[in-house]
């Protein structure tokens, strides 16, 4: 009776290990858990397969457990000490789901070569707060009620006589057999779902497939022995002859004089006609209607600005966007891209800088500025082009070189001109070495502003631009970029501006506070990169256009939107919100306004459609006149009233104009997941829905394998040529 009692207490901790630790996966799968995570579209074999394949590992770690540990009281504890180590996972993984929205894979361990000063701080802070505040305290249940009952059987095994459970060779083969028959079972379901053939298979996908249809143990099991789903191969999508291949692309190639767009079921050109445009065109550029604006900023300078984080909505809640007081006056002489959408996957800054100086989209599972290394991946590029019509290039980014491999990327891969002008340079540029420099900026002062960033300051960037202006010659690209008001926020070197007027600012998370409190400071930004902050003199060139993108959003997925907006969002709204960036173009003519001293625009107005950053590397190519019949693009022009799609690459979100709803003055584009195609927002269908989806998933597929296979990049280029 003694024996078959401690069995039991045994058997029911084994029982619940296998149980809790099966259930704590949720914490990482399911929305209802994990507010952070978007997960694919759920089905009973895909709940019913993951939850065995989740349990069949577990009972196999308690099979190799009952084999080492030959007393019940180190069995126990070792599941213990397991259970405390798959509980810690669980909550990495959750706070992973936090970053990126993606679930975790082995590429995104490339991210872990970046240098972390700067952005370590305050992250951990951000850490424990979840840990409290939003329950991930939980996941430690298992291990906790592990706990409590090793220590109530340690007490049990102290006053009685026990006798260790006999793991004989007849239980090890029938626990052996039931495992493998229930493993196999689960790969042969998990394999059945992703080749169904109404399965949308891409390797970003990977990872939320893999934790959601095949068991989170499981998947990261097989990750880490090696084997891997590819599913961007010329062989997975059909493509068997050099002509299948050039078809495939060139039914998204932008560079005809004629092209199908299926959205809206029309033909556009890639020349660009004044009366095909929405912009208004200044009378200085002496253009009809007829005339082309390809090539209109032909021999003109660019300096293309990357700002770091920067959401539609600061412009959109009405009390934050008055405290862009110069960014609101430059934006009347632009062109101003309305509805912009960030695509970037798990490069993300970098990620961005690739689709706007190459015209790719990315594959949202890795960096490319690291895989063309392995890859041996050449493409074309804007400072390619522009190199080719005499200009020189250079990016002037005060972060480290080695992040994201810039100091590699941008002179192999990218082709700038000069060499990355990175914290070292301006070390350099002050005497210093780079230990002197960092220690300096602790107690730093610009222009009696006192700088906190452990970057150096974006003012120090454009007076840095103003001298390359000078060295780099008549005809040049510069490439400067914003970082200091990178995630946690930490680093505004304004006092906090007055929100008073703003409902619901007590009420919002410490993180957002920071963030729009930044407003004045990136505003100052702005301004300094055309007036001289120390002298106010203008440097504003009419022989240069001035473009500006931000990267991605803010990543504020707390609800504060809802306060903000002083309205319930839907989930996918606040997506479609998070994922809406800023862009616009200035091109400074030669009259100025008397009431700003800006320099009025050649060409402005607001672009309503749909946008992204592979956009704005067409729009660079017409406007400078850098492409040829050779070359070949799929982004639109941003100019132009052809609608257009935006991939998120890293949750597979589709931003796509809706021609029957343009015309609404508040127009906001159509949001679909991928993940799950009946979740979508606003609440009305897409017309021509599946010819539309049907065709960007296409597209998706071959975007993914122009970047992982170098040939193919390659082969459609020469397929150009011999037409």
């Amino acid at each position: 009776m003694t024996i078959r009692k401690e069995h039991k207490k045994l058997f029911i901790i084994v029982l619940l290990f296998i149980l809790l630790n099966t259930i704590n996966t949720y914490f990482v799968t399911s929305q209802l858990l994990n507010r952070y995570t978007a997960p694919i579209s759920r089905t009973f074999v895909g709940e019913v397969t993951s939850f065995f394949g989740n349990v069949s590992i577990l009972f196999l770690i308690v099979i190799v457990v009952f084999l080492i540990a030959r007393k019940d009281k180190n069995r126990i504890k070792s599941l213990l000490f397991i259970s405390l180590f798959l509980n810690i996972l669980i909550l990495l993984l959750g706070y992973y789901t936090l970053f990126y929205s993606n679930h975790f894979s082995l590429n995104a361990l490339d991210i872990f070569k970046n240098p972390s000063e700067g952005l370590s701080q305050g992250l951990f802070t951000e850490a424990i707060n979840e840990l409290f505040l939003y329950y991930r305290l939980l996941v430690f249940i298992p291990s906790v009620t592990l706990l409590v009952l090793f220590i109530k059987y340690r007490k049990y095994a102290k006053i009685n006589e026990i006798t260790d459970f006999n793991f004989s060779l007849r239980k090890i083969l029938i626990s052996s057999f039931s495992f493998i028959l229930v493993f196999g079972a689960v790969n042969i379901s998990f394999a059945g779902q992703i080749s169904r053939k109404d399965s949308y298979n891409i390797n970003s996908l990977n990872s939320t497939q893999g934790v959601q249809q095949y068991g989170l143990y499981p998947y990261y099991i097989t990750e880490f022995l090696g084997i891997k789903f590819n599913h961007t191969t010329r062989k997975s999508l059909d493509i068997n002859t050099e002509q299948e291949l050039f078809d495939s692309y060139n039914n998204f190639n932008k560079n005809q004089k004629s092209y199908y767009n299926f959205i809206d079921g029309k033909y556009y050109s890639n020349e660009l006609l004044v009366r095909n445009s929405f912009a208004t065109i200044s009378d200085e550029l002496n253009l009809n209607d007829d005339d082309s604006l390809n090539g209109v900023f032909k021999d003109k300078n660019l300096v293309l600005v990357h700002m770091e984080s920067l959401n539609q909505f600061l412009l959109e809640v009405p009390e934050i966007s008055e405290k862009f007081v110069f960014l609101n006056q430059l934006l009347e002489e632009s062109i101003v891209f309305d509805n912009f959408y960030t695509s970037v996957g798990m490069g993300v800054s970098s990620d961005a800088e690739a689709s706007v100086l190459t015209g790719l989209y990315m594959n949202g599972y890795s960096t490319l500025y690291r895989d063309y290394e392995k890859s041996g991946l050449t493409v074309d590029t804007l400072p390619k082009l522009f190199s080719k019509k005499n200009y020189k290039s250079v990016s002037v980014h005060g972060d480290a070189k080695e992040f994201y491999n810039r100091n590699n990327a941008y002179r192999d891969f990218i082709g700038f001109s000069e060499p990355m002008f990175s914290n070292e340079d301006f070390a350099r540029r002050e005497n210093m070495t780079l230990e002197e420099y960092k220690e300096s900026r602790k107690n730093y002062v610009y222009n009696g502003i006192e700088i906190k960033s452990p970057w150096p300051s974006e003012f120090e960037t454009f007076d840095i631009l103003e001298e390359f202006k000078g060295e780099l010659g008549s005809k040049y690209m510069l490439f400067p970029a914003f970082i200091s008001q990178h995630t946690p926020f930490l680093f505004d070197p304004y006092d906090s501006p007055d929100y008073s007027n703003l409902k619901n600012y007590s009420k919002l998370k410490e993180i957002t506070k920071r963030y729009i409190n930044y407003v004045p400071y990136l505003d100052d930004l702005i301004k300094s990169s055309l007036f001289d902050p120390k002298t106010s003199n203008s440097r504003i060139d009419t022989n240069t256009v001035y473009i500006f993108y931000s990267d991605h959003g803010s990543s504020l997925k707390n609800g504060d939107l809802n306060l903000l907006y002083d309205k319930n969002l839907s989930l996918l709204e606040e997506r479609r919100i998070l994922q809406q960036t800023i862009s616009f173009i200035y091109a400074p003519g030669k009259t100025i306004n008397p009431l700003t001293n800006l320099n009025e625009g050649l060409i402005k107005g607001r672009q309503k459609l749909t946008r992204t950053s592979t956009d704005l590397y067409r729009t660079i190519g017409d406007l400078f006149g850098l492409f040829d019949e050779n070359d070949f693009y799929f982004g639109v022009n941003g100019l132009s009233n052809e609608p257009s799609f935006v991939i998120d690459n890293r949750i597979q979100d589709i931003i796509i104009d809706d021609i029957n709803r343009i015309n609404e003055d508040d127009y906001k584009p159509y949001l679909v997941s991928l993940r799950n195609e009946n979740k979508y927002y606003p609440d009305v269908e897409l017309s021509n829905k599946k010819r539309i989806m049907d065709n960007i998933k296409y597209f998706k597929q071959l975007s993914d394998l122009i970047i992982s296979d170098k040939t193919v990049y390659i082969d459609f280029k020469n397929a150009l040529q011999k037409r």
